[in-house]
């Protein structure tokens, strides 16, 4: 098995956990300028764009703790891992 993250946009509620843990496991600081996961926002719509910089090392734990689901980690069959270790996105 293997555990990989997908995205679910439409159930992102912009409140930035992700990006906030991200910054304290990377950097020891809650900093969204230091995060590797940005929240880009239009607040208008209610829409919200989750976006991986490319030093992200892939350490899930923005899923981890995500209150919405919109990062979740899910178990793949090893055989079926076709692209182990990247962000799927659906």
């Amino acid at each position: 098995m293997t555990t990989e993250m997908i995205i679910k946009p439409g159930r992102c509620i912009g409140c930035s956990t992700c990006a906030l843990t991200c910054s304290l496991v990377h950097h020891g600081v809650f900093d969204l300028g230091r995060a590797n996961i940005r929240v880009h926002r239009d607040d208008l719509a209610g829409v919200y764009e989750l976006r991986f910089s490319s030093t992200c090392n892939g350490c899930k734990q923005c899923a981890r703790v995500c209150p919405s689901g919109a990062l979740q980690l899910v178990d793949i069959p090893s055989d079926e891992a076709k692209n182990a270790g990247e962000v799927t996105k659906r």
